[in-house]
């Protein structure tokens, strides 16, 4: 699923692309993609003019004039592309915006369509899927915020990956974030002190903005507004590096499962606590029966104990 980077290297390039346009028409082949405002986009669309392009978490937000907002979610697979208007149109192509004076459009393609578009122009009226409320920017955050976004008694990655906390972390980032802050995935948030906060903080950032500059990664579907792929897969330190070892110390990658989602680590750089308590996902190199065989040896002291106080 495209993350922070992804979506801001597509909003970038949609910036120059379709600045102060003028929507001429569009062509849409599934209505079922489209949500928000009940009447059709055919109606609505042609004639406004592009005033702004931004991304608000993972995403794509078009500023139009006169008042309104269309918003691209990618989910699994989706892509954004500009393109020429003579090019071949590939399939589960769902959405095509025209532009007055222009050879080139935009267009919406998701495969697995657990994406879609929002069109909002003020109102109330609502058809289809709602957006989720979502939390503050990761490159906005400032050490306080963060702080008590940490105080909370979750495993760190599970409140990283929460829209509604933090927006804009995936399984990509929160993975490579936390490796390279040194931080379990499977430690508890209000676990973390001062330092390791701090350091977790400018993991984010500097994950992020290095993953942006490289237009992202591109892992299976994920392509640039241009058609090309991301770069960053290859800067890569964890994800989906099972079995290779760390680019840091040499440790081999290992994979378990954290939040109900696959999770790379370096069990050497990022080393479970020993007196942390068991938690719902299992930590690496701790299976499940060696925590019942731990419960079961504490259950038997505690009766030991009990019948030796009987006794005296």
């Amino acid at each position: 699923m495209p993350e922070l980077p992804e979506v801001e290297t597509i909003v970038r390039a949609l910036r120059g692309e379709l600045a102060n346009r003028t929507i001429a028409d569009i062509e849409l082949s599934r209505s079922d993609i489209i949500h928000g405002d009940p009447r059709p986009l055919a109606a609505l669309l042609p004639g406004r003019r592009v005033r702004a392009v931004r991304r608000r978490a993972k995403r794509v937000v078009i500023e139009l004039q006169p008042s309104a907002q269309l918003i691209f979610h990618l989910g699994m697979s989706g892509r954004l592309t500009v393109c020429p208007r003579s090019s071949p149109v590939e399939s589960h192509t769902h959405l095509r915006v025209w532009f007055t004076k222009c050879d080139r459009e935009l267009r919406f393609r998701d495969p697995r369509r657990f994406g879609g578009v929002w069109c909002f122009s003020g109102g109330d009226e609502h058809v289809g899927r709602r957006l989720g409320e979502l939390g503050p920017e990761p490159l906005e955050l400032n050490l306080r915020g963060f702080r008590r976004i940490a105080s909370r008694g979750r495993q760190i990655k599970a409140l990283l990956l929460d829209q509604r906390v933090i927006a804009g972390l995936g399984n990509i980032y929160c993975d490579e974030s936390l490796h390279g802050a040194g931080i379990h995935p499977a430690w508890r948030a209000d676990s973390l002190d001062f330092d390791q906060v701090r350091r977790l903080l400018r993991s984010i950032k500097s994950t992020l903005r290095r993953a942006i500059r490289s237009k992202g990664s591109t892992l299976t579907d994920y392509r640039q507004a241009n058609g090309r792929e991301g770069s960053f897969q290859k800067y890569h330190r964890v994800y989906r590096r099972e079995g290779l070892p760390c680019r840091k110390c040499g440790t081999t990658i290992g994979r378990f499962t954290v939040a109900g989602r696959s999770t790379f680590l370096c069990p050497k750089c990022q080393p479970a606590r020993q007196t942390q308590k068991p938690n719902r996902d299992r930590l690496p190199f701790t299976s499940r029966s060696d925590i019942k065989g731990k419960r079961a040896a504490k259950s038997r002291n505690v009766e030991k104990w009990k019948s030796q106080k009987a006794k005296d």
